[in-house]
């Protein structure tokens, strides 16, 4: 009865720390492509479902985080929804700051969307934008006209639900260099902790 009583124990031991060390887990980074090609319509990212979704009223609801319109990006907060979503910018960089962003420090300052006067080719227009994430990119002459450069800043998103990713936008432009497809990394934190590692 004691040996069974022992076995029983180690069983139970093995099993909780098999549980443990799969808490610990790091979270997988992900790379998504979405196409904002349209200038004229928004298109709505959830980091949860790891894909854009569909959304009748963004201003009520919870289920997008990022919304996309050609370079412009929105966070679920402030002007642009009733959520939680903000932004802030780590300044870390590239690869390497995205892997050296582990823990959100308790000092970072978040910014909500606001109305943001934004040239367009007619002048200037008003949009809804994060002030943030509007400067995840540069606009530069080259030889083939006016191009967005990534500045390859990681930005820490506040989700709707006040959860957390770090985001590296890497790209604005397809494999075949049609614009408006945003490329970018990113880690989500699904339990709401400020571990981005």
């Amino acid at each position: 009865m004691k040996k069974l009583f022992y076995l029983l124990s180690v069983t139970v031991l093995t099993l909780t720390s098999c549980v443990k060390n799969n808490d610990s887990l790091p979270i997988p980074s992900q790379e998504f492509v979405i196409n904002s090609t349209n200038s004229t319509t928004w298109k709505y990212f959830s980091f949860t479902k790891n894909d854009t979704v569909s959304v009748s009223d963004p201003t009520t609801s919870s289920d997008w985080d990022l919304a996309f319109q050609r370079y412009r990006i929105r966070t679920n907060g402030g002007i642009s929804g009733n959520g939680k979503g903000s932004a802030a910018n780590s300044y870390k960089k590239l690869q390497a700051g995205f892997d050296m962003l582990k823990l959100i420090p308790d000092t970072t300052t978040f910014a909500v969307d606001q109305a943001m006067q934004i040239a367009v080719q007619q002048g200037y227009a008003t949009y809804n934008v994060n002030p943030v994430l509007y400067t995840w990119f540069n606009i530069e002459l080259g030889a083939n006209g006016t191009q967005i450069v990534p500045t390859d800043y990681v930005y820490i998103v506040k989700t709707a639900t006040g959860k957390y990713a770090k985001v590296w936008f890497k790209s604005y432009y397809s494999s075949t260099n049609v614009s408006g497809y945003v490329t970018f990394d990113y880690k989500y934190q699904p339990d709401g902790s400020k571990n981005l590692e």
